[in-house]
């Protein structure tokens, strides 16, 4: 964060998280498929995987809320 407005750090913020959770959901994901493929006990990488989409959609539903937040108070 190099922004001296906070306020932008933390959309930026809100933003990378929800980009690196969706990265670390795809590759969990494909570790689950091997496991799967390899018939290999793939629950606790599934249960990880919930936990990456939820932090994701977490970080996108802030980001979402905050944005709508400074679209209505965003006045003359």
């Amino acid at each position: 964060m190099t922004s001296q407005n906070p306020v932008q750090d933390r959309l930026d913020e809100l933003d990378g998280q929800e980009t690196s959770a969706r990265v670390l959901l795809e590759r969990t994901l494909r570790l689950a498929g091997r496991r799967l493929d390899h018939h290999r006990d793939s629950g606790p990488v599934l249960r990880l995987a919930v936990g990456f989409h939820r932090r994701a959609e977490h970080a996108a539903a802030e980001l979402d809320s905050c944005i709508a937040h400074l679209e209505r108070t965003d006045g003359p």
